[in-house]
């Protein structure tokens, strides 16, 4: 198969590169510099140095210049997948558990690149 039959599959097109240094915040209240790697309208990806388990409830921050200024978003999460993943440390799929309209439209607007 060709690499670029590779990356168009359906589950691909629905997901955005979006790297960012961000802060996760786990459920014992415990905070760790991230790395996002990409979104979607149901969740994100991102690196780690720290590997998560699945179901873990925690809030990512990611900022984002809005205008002439810098905006932090917040995303409630649910880990879905943590695994090792070279040098990079672990890669950390997460299901978004509510989205509100503010973080809807960044969203949207990622998707939309």
């Amino acid at each position: 198969m060709s690499s670029s039959g590779y990356y168009n599959t359906p589950i691909d097109m629905n997901r955005r590169s979006w790297h960012k240094k961000s802060q996760l915040v786990d459920s014992a209240g415990m905070q760790y510099t991230v790395f996002t790697n990409d979104i979607s309208l149901t969740g994100m990806s991102l690196f780690a140095d720290k590997q998560y388990k699945s179901g873990q409830i925690c809030n990512v921050e990611v900022p984002v210049f809005v205008g002439s200024g810098l905006r932090k978003y917040r995303f409630n999460c649910r880990v879905v997948f943590s695994s090792l993943c070279g040098m990079k440390g672990f890669r950390t799929n997460l299901e978004f558990l509510e989205v509100p309209p503010e973080n809807k439209s960044l969203i949207q607007s990622v998707m939309a690149r």
